[in-house]
């Protein structure tokens, strides 16, 4: 392994770029319930169901994911090489997880469970070794900090071409090829596909392993598990994160139908059932897809912008008390969504913006704080679990997401919500308190987390600084026993 500290911004980019691929279907799994309700035509409460079961065997799957890596290393590694021979299953299964055929009802169901579940288990071969190659890229904590702004600004790319576009792009398609709904989402899975691809093999060849555990020998998976339940930190940031995921995925993922059905009136046009929204916006008539793209495509930019200039923060009040603070200011921005009527839909844009340069940053922030976690676990037991502790880091990602989309389609089907219809003012007012209140019980959940949270920057500097002793003693003995080697070697 290299021991070179600094890495080039290829490097950077190249690791950002794995993430961006990942969010092209990331994004598009977190609008699974739309596709599934408007465009697949499946029931809410089932595409609930199927979100929340799917969810369950995949967050199980990580775990494996995790431990495996862990265990077995080779000339590229421990983690970059599921990256190469993951990439083309993934991005296939992906393709067809939103393709759409023509079944009946049970069919549907019957294919949406079996794609769905594929393609979750084939992100996780890629994505938990990914996400535990930050943790190794290198032993310098600065350095991972900032892999991590580049990781979070690589996701927040993916997020706006995937999510924060989809519908708008899906119309696009739909228009110029005239061809279905259904049709344009397979298209645009396909091309989501084939960029995937790409930046996944940009990934693998241009990062670096440098960090190997102090001890080498192989520790037991139960060890392992072991430790990891009684890793206080670790058990808080992973409910911190989970909560924040939460929050955010349940503020996006209900986006589309809070734009559709509460800022668009339901007509009938030349005898087809569409929602259309009033006035203009900078001189552009408006559609709910637009106004979906807006809120979600601003989302990702400004999280964008928002991980560039928080990075001083975080250095000069540290990780914890800022992400604190993220959750309370989003969670204030959350509300006032709730008193705005259709009529605002600039100040509406406006708020979304400041909401998400509020809580967009925090994910930069959890990801270096995971590394932290994978550095403290090190001082204290002397193993090193870095694809065990990634892959939690993950199942909270998955599992903020399964409860950020199946909390809402339940609550969806408990209003009467039915797809494509007119609503009731009564479920219009339902769906807005939804938007506004569900995701402040990811915010609540997240700050009491955080305030159990006990790695401070000091300690991250102390144990990076101890583990860097270990690592030069460990190898001035191995040093020294090949220079005892070549001696009896040479008599």
């Amino acid at each position: 392994m290299e021991n070179n500290q600094r890495l080039s911004i290829l490097e950077k980019l190249s690791y950002g770029a794995g993430d961006l691929a990942c969010n092209l279907f990331w994004g598009l799994i977190c609008m699974a319930t739309a596709f599934y309700t408007d465009y697949f035509g499946i029931a809410p409460a089932v595409v609930g169901t199927m979100v929340l079961v799917v969810s369950c065997i995949d967050i199980a799957f990580d775990v494996i994911i995790g431990a495996i890596a862990d265990r077995h290393n080779t000339r590229w590694g421990r983690f970059r090489p599921w990256i190469l021979f993951g990439v083309v299953p993934f991005c296939v299964i992906g393709f067809f997880t939103f393709y759409t055929p023509e079944f009946n009802e049970t069919g549907k169901v019957i294919y949406a469970y079996a794609t769905f579940l594929l393609c979750r288990l084939m992100y996780s071969v890629v994505n938990v070794p990914y996400g535990a190659l930050m943790g190794v890229i290198s032993p310098d904590p600065d350095e991972r900090t900032s892999v991590s702004a580049f990781r979070n600004i690589g996701a927040q790319i993916g997020c706006l071409c995937s999510y924060g576009m989809v519908f708008t792009l899906v119309r696009f398609i739909q228009d110029h090829l005239q061809c279905s709904g259904q049709a344009a989402f397979s298209w645009t899975a396909f091309i989501y596909a084939i960029a995937a691809f790409v930046m996944l093999m940009c990934t693998f060849f241009f990062t670096r392993e440098r960090v190997e555990p102090v001890k080498q020998e192989t520790s037991k998976l139960s060890d392992d598990v072991k430790d990891l339940c009684k890793n206080k930190p670790w058990i808080m940031l992973s409910i911190a994160g989970i909560a924040m995921l939460f929050f955010v995925f349940v503020h996006n993922g209900l986006i589309p139908y809070y734009a559709k059905y509460c800022l668009a009136d339901y007509n009938i046009v030349d005898g087809k059932e569409v929602f259309t929204v009033s006035g203009t916006l900078f001189g552009i008539k408006l559609t709910w897809e637009l106004v979906s793209t807006l809120l979600l495509a601003s989302g990702s930019v400004f999280t964008i912008i928002g991980t560039m200039l928080i990075q001083t923060v975080v250095k000069k009040f540290g990780k914890k008390p800022t992400w604190i603070a993220c959750f309370t200011l989003a969670s204030l921005l959350s509300l006032s969504f709730l008193v705005l009527d259709r009529s605002n839909i600039g100040t509406i844009i406006i708020l979304n913006i400041i909401f998400t340069l509020a809580i967009g940053p925090s994910g930069y922030i959890m990801w270096s704080m995971y590394a932290d976690v994978a550095d403290n676990a090190e001082v204290e037991t002397g193993r090193r679990a870095t694809g065990l502790i990634y892959s939690s880091a993950t199942m909270a990602q998955k599992l903020g997401q399964a409860l950020a989309n199946s909390i809402p389609a339940y609550a969806l089907a408990a209003i009467g919500f039915v797809a494509n219809t007119q609503l009731s003012p009564e479920t219009i007012e339902s769906l807005k308190s939804y938007f506004s209140l569900l995701p402040l019980v990811g915010s609540v959940i997240g700050i009491l987390a955080l305030v159990f949270y006990k790695i401070d920057e000091e300690t991250i500097r102390r144990n990076s600084a101890i583990l860097e002793a270990k690592r030069a003693e460990e190898k001035d003995k191995q040093g020294n026993s090949q220079s005892i080697e070549k001696v009896e070697e040479g008599n």
